[in-house]
């Protein structure tokens, strides 16, 4: 009981709260490196499983680049889909405790597809008590003039990614 009213207070703060203020944002580029360089660095890619296999995620790519990424990514949907629309995650929370032993040395680097589901997920697990900072630009980025999303994500910026390995069971 009550950790479902903490989960409560904590999706009520994320929501009322401007989440980008919240925390800080790094970009990929950094990301990567703070990834691959720390032990207690991971990222945690809040995508829905379908985003995660269909559009890929950070990892070793064919030719082996980005292989220090193994163990280091794991996908926790912020979001649900339930008859046709997404919800938000109501394990969200204790899915991310259960993933990574409610290690509170650790930090998290939040990324989706572009920085807005990653910042709300940021926001609440900064109340919840995690170390976060937010891909701001995510893994696909923005949009550029003709919609096409080619600006400054993760996979714009040639960063190593693949699109095998199972999501984090739901």
């Amino acid at each position: 009981m009550k950790r479902a009213f903490l989960w409560v207070l904590v999706l009520a703060a994320g929501t009322v709260a401007d989440p980008a203020s919240a925390y800080d944002s790094v970009d990929p580029a950094t990301a990567y490196a703070m990834a691959t360089s720390n032990p207690k660095v991971f990222i945690l890619d809040v995508r829905t499983p379908e985003e995660w296999l269909w559009v890929g995620h950070p990892g070793k790519n064919a030719a082996g680049e980005g292989a220090a990424l193994d163990g280091k990514v794991v996908n926790i949907s912020w979001e649900k889909e339930k008859k046709g629309a997404l919800i938000l995650n109501p394990s969200f929370l204790t899915d991310v405790a259960e993933a990574f032993a409610d290690d509170p040395s650790i930090v998290l680097l939040l990324m989706c597809r572009s920085g807005k589901r990653s910042a709300a997920a940021a926001a609440a697990l900064e109340a919840a008590g995690y170390s976060v900072l937010n891909v701001a630009t995510g893994f696909e980025g923005a949009v550029d003039s003709r919609g096409y999303r080619t600006v400054n994500g993760w996979k714009v910026l040639g960063l190593p990614y693949t699109y095998s390995g199972a999501a984090y069971p739901d």
